[in-house]
């Protein structure tokens, strides 16, 4: 029995690794891309190791699940194609036996993934953003991602179309300032621009080309220091140059610590949650956020006890068979996951997270009952 036991328990443990690394290089590969763009762009090889080094174990909270039904519907579909299930039940070794090691395993991937959910995952999630504002700080450059919006500052963001890596320019600029009070001031186009970096000041300069700023009504105190020579208020201006200095270090130093719900361990999430419910604020998100991690937490058992009578009944060793029943059975709870997430937003009467947890009960109820069924034939 001891063998059998290790014989099961290897295959499936050797299959969920590979599965394992695959998945994690892939859902990994995203922010691959993101970190060689930053890299070419001159952020320090070591801070943008450590940022990926530090998304692995939030990466690890989405691959566990996923690998392991794919170790157990490949594992249990070899063997009953085989006929080793066959020849096992004849030998007197009921189905709770033969699967007895898997649910070791799956428990032990459960406990792993409740540590990552609860306090792991979150803490070093939070310290590769931290990173992340580093190299903003040290070259602000960087994080210019064509196509993206950055934020260069308190009261200025920046979106860039494209690089012209020949003249050292960034094409296609639209510049979106806010005034003291975080209301819209201004908004500048430009065909292209070109970066001045000064260190030193804490300072960007960015000289605009082909420019052209449409300007927010300004009243009040503030009309004084924006009307032209002819004292009126002007909205919209277009030249050919203009120079825009910028205090990044600035913004960096003040920015708040606190973290977003989902850089929160348990322990301080539960505290965020009493406070914001003492101010008498809304806390859905709060719920949410916590029901949803020990749900993911949980799934490994879930996906576990279906994937095993999927396997058992397939009967066929071919890989690409297996590999298609697993991805239903994912695409079926990442998208209850997703419908989940927008209606926190949009609809938390609904009660999402007590939704999020059905995926689970059903993959389990209806594991439970076809391998019930399994073990009366």
């Amino acid at each position: 029995m001891r063998i059998f036991n290790w014989h099961i328990a290897k295959n499936l443990l050797g299959t969920l690794l590979l599965a394992m690394g695959i998945l994690t290089f892939v859902m990994m590969s995203v922010h691959l891309f993101r970190v060689f763009a930053m890299l070419a762009n001159g952020a320090s090889p070591a801070l943008l190791a450590k940022v990926l080094l530090f998304l692995l174990p939030d990466i690890l909270r989405y691959a566990l699940p996923f690998s392991i039904l794919i170790a157990t519907v490949l594992v249990f579909s070899r063997m009953s194609a085989d006929n080793e299930i066959v020849a096992l039940k004849a030998s007197g070794i009921g189905i709770w036996q033969i699967t007895a090691p898997a649910l070791v395993i799956a428990l032990a991937i459960c406990a792993i993934s409740v540590w990552l959910g609860a306090s792991l995952s979150p803490q070093l999630r939070y310290a590769s953003e931290q990173l992340r504002l580093q190299a903003m700080t040290d070259n602000p450059l960087a994080l210019l991602e064509p196509g993206t919006v950055t934020r260069l500052s308190s009261q200025a963001s920046i979106r860039v179309g494209g690089r012209d890596e020949k003249n050292g320019l960034l094409k296609d600029i639209y510049l979106h300032q806010l005034d003291k009070d975080g209301k819209t001031l201004r908004d500048i186009t430009a065909d292209s621009c070109m970066i001045d970096l000064q260190p030193d000041n804490g300072e960007i300069q960015l000289v605009l080309y082909h420019f052209t700023i449409s300007e927010r009504p300004v009243t009040g105190e503030a009309m004084e220091s924006y009307r032209d020579a002819d004292g009126q208020n002007p909205h919209f201006l277009a030249g050919d140059t203009l120079t825009i200095p910028l205090p990044y270090s600035t913004y960096q130093d003040k920015k708040a610590l606190s973290r977003k719900l989902k850089m929160m361990p348990f322990k301080m999430l539960m505290g965020n949650l009493a406070w914001t419910e003492a101010q008498g604020k809304p806390v859905a998100k709060h719920w949410y956020e916590f029901h949803q991690r020990l749900a993911l937490a949980f799934s490994p058992l879930a996906f576990l006890l279906l994937g095993i009578p999927f396997g058992i009944r397939n009967r066929r060793s071919e890989t690409t068979s297996g590999l298609v029943i697993c991805l239903l059975l994912a695409l079926g709870y990442y998208a209850v996951m997703l419908l989940c997430d927008s209606l926190v937003a949009s609809h938390p009467e609904l009660h999402p997270e007590f939704i999020i947890w059905l995926p689970n009960l059903a993959y389990e109820l209806g594991g439970l009952l076809a391998l019930a069924k399994i073990a009366k034939h």
